[in-house]
């Protein structure tokens, strides 16, 4: 019988596998390798936070997040995936990060108790599509020519599960620890409901040497055949279609109206341009196949 596997790029899934206290062991390898952390520096435990961020005044916006943990020394890490381009990410990280790292200290508090907050965003689009061929890209503040860094108080962590896939199926089995993580996310697809067993097979042969790995396929295999999960999924997934349709039926009305506007400013200049040469209103109305009302208000704008 043939293993299912919801898709964990759907936030209620994603929550399920690496939010729950549960099964911190899993999330704690799932961000140790996401981050590269290895040796000392390697995060032993974390708690589960709040991942509502309650605005401070009327005209704030609510932050929500998919996930967010406090390591034991003290780290705020927060963890988003997004399966459709809003065109603000860089913006929105900022906003996230600037309230959760104002939210750490309150007035007469000293600044040298405020800690690292670090960001996740596991993109399934391009978000520097032609500036970068890397999957994985981390981000600070430097300075311009000498590269000296401001603070390590902000990280981000950037990564772009379609340039993943490329290198993935360049180099397959190559020696990287966020591989098999990010795999998972892109092995099934909530839209088209198919599940890659090519990778499937990828992530059975890293489970064999990574413990992990080999308990969050378990895990993920278990969440997946709960029939109150699966309703859950299927209510959220049918959203995330919808809002998808939505918003490429308002792109491709927006990419018809710009034509449109693109036809008429030509039309104008044509039309501009045979009345200079000393046509009159209706045979120029009748060149362009437009109402000579249309005519008559340019050239009532160009006097």
């Amino acid at each position: 019988m043939t293993k299912e596997y919801l898709d964990l790029k759907i936030d209620f899934m994603f929550k399920q596998m690496f939010g729950q206290p549960s099964r911190k062991h899993i999330t704690l390898a799932f961000i140790n390798d996401l981050l590269g952390r290895e040796g000392a520096d390697r995060i032993k435990d974390l708690t589960f936070v709040n991942t509502e961020l309650i605005k401070d005044r009327d005209e704030g916006k609510t932050s929500r997040l998919d996930m967010a943990v406090v390591t034991e020394a003290g780290e705020h890490i927060n963890i988003e995936i997004q399966v459709r381009n809003q065109h603000d990410m860089p913006e929105r990280i900022l906003y996230y990060w600037a309230k959760t790292y104002s939210s750490l200290i309150h007035s007469g508090e000293n600044y040298h108790q405020l800690t690292p907050v670090i960001f996740i965003s596991i993109l399934n689009y391009s978000l520097f599509p032609t500036q970068t061929d890397e999957f994985h890209t981390v981000f600070h503040i430097r300075e311009d020519s000498e590269n000296i860094l401001w603070s390590n108080q902000l990280e981000f962590h950037l990564f772009d599960l379609r340039k993943f896939m490329v290198k993935w199926r360049k180099y397959r089995r190559k020696n990287r620890k966020e591989t098999p993580w990010l795999l998972m996310f892109t092995a099934t697809d909530f839209d088209t409901k198919k599940v890659n067993n090519e990778i499937l097979s990828d992530l059975e042969e890293w489970a064999m040497n990574i413990e992990q790995v080999r308990e969050a396929l378990i895990e993920w295999e278990t969440l997946s055949a709960n029939k109150e999960n699966r309703v859950v999924f299927e209510a959220r997934a049918k959203e995330l279609r919808d809002l998808l349709s939505n918003l490429e039926g308002e792109r491709r009305l927006g990419r018809e109206e710009g034509r449109e506007r693109g036809r008429q400013e030509g039309l104008k200049q044509v039309a501009i341009k045979l009345l200079k040469d000393g046509m009159s209103v209706e045979q120029v109305a009748r060149y362009v196949e437009l109402p000579v009302e249309v005519i008559e208000e340019w050239v009532h704008n160009l006097e």
